[in-house]
């Protein structure tokens, strides 16, 4: 295994969520009654996702005042599935968190999100502004949206994918090397980083036999999708500091086409380019984690 991040390895606690379907757990640094940051990594990524950030959060000055609480999602990481015969909608990770918030009393949270966790945070800053105190979105803007017209295919295509996935076997592995190398060839980093996903992200279900642990049904496509309209409504209700983190080799054409499409409903973001790929978070996280603490401290840039 990697010796990477060995502070954040060390100090890391494990936590676990009772919701009313099953446990979502995770993993916490600093101080447990502190004030809270939330990490919420991407699809069929892991609370390993933010261990370069809890590093860096550990060495600094926030370290005494804060907790950094990064979730493993449903069906990724150490939780559980979502039960037989559902799926992943966007809306309900967004209940996830909310529930997970009035378990704990966290009246208000700060949001350090990748990707999907980002599409979340979203919606969630839309959704409860009076919750989200900050918001920093890495690679991920608005929500995958489609236009009104688009309605019949989408759920065509998404009950396809359904039964397509029914009965599919998760691929097995027969070591450590094969699962790393498969889970780097589908990413755009390292095999280091790889490995640091992979470790939380895979079950050894015999000795020369290994699996991820993510749910098959994470891979099937959305059956509706909000409207771009929808989405510039939630938007239009964030009201905290909002950075957009760009990796300099990521999603940019992708996230310029989102920018065009809602950044007037959001006229207090802020956006920022970060040498790295759609994973800057692991490969550059001193610069995002200073963005972040940047825009905490109520500063632009």
């Amino acid at each position: 295994m990697t010796a990477l991040f060995s502070q954040a390895r060390h100090s890391a606690e494990p936590v676990s969520f009772q919701l009313g379907w099953g446990q979502v757990k995770g993993l916490r640094w600093g101080a447990s009654d502190g004030k809270v940051i939330l990490a919420l990594h991407g699809w069929l990524d892991n609370a390993h996702s933010f261990l370069p950030i809890a590093e860096t959060f550990l060495a600094s000055e926030f370290v005494n005042d804060y907790q950094l609480v990064a979730l493993d999602w449903p069906g990724h990481g150490h939780s559980d599935h979502r039960p037989a015969g559902n799926y992943y909608p966007f809306l309900d990770y967004v209940f996830d968190a909310v529930q997970i918030c009035e378990q704990q009393q966290w009246h208000q949270v700060a949001v350090l999100a990748h990707s999907m966790g980002a599409f979340v945070g979203n919606l969630w800053a839309g959704i409860e502004p009076e919750r989200i105190t900050h918001l920093v979105s890495i690679e991920a803007f608005g929500l995958l949206s489609s236009p009104e017209s688009a309605i019949l295919d989408d759920i065509r295509q998404g009950f396809r994918s359904r039964l397509k996935q029914q009965g599919k076997r998760r691929p097995h592995y027969p070591d450590m090397a094969s699962a790393v190398a498969a889970r780097a060839q589908a990413g755009d980093f390292s095999l280091e980083l790889a490995e640091v996903l992979v470790e939380r992200g895979i079950e050894q279900l015999a000795a020369d036999d290994l699996r991820f642990r993510a749910d098959g049904q994470l891979r099937t496509k959305s059956v509706m999708r909000l409207t771009p309209l929808q989405i510039r409504t939630i938007l239009s209700e964030i009201s905290c500091p909002f950075s957009l983190i760009l990796g300099e080799h990521g999603h940019k054409d992708r996230l310029h086409i989102a920018l065009a499409e809602w950044r007037q409903a959001v006229p207090q973001l802020n956006v920022l380019e970060v040498p790295g790929g759609h994973h800057v978070h692991m490969e550059q996280p001193k610069a995002v984690w200073r963005c972040f603490t940047t825009l905490l401290a109520g500063q632009n840039g």
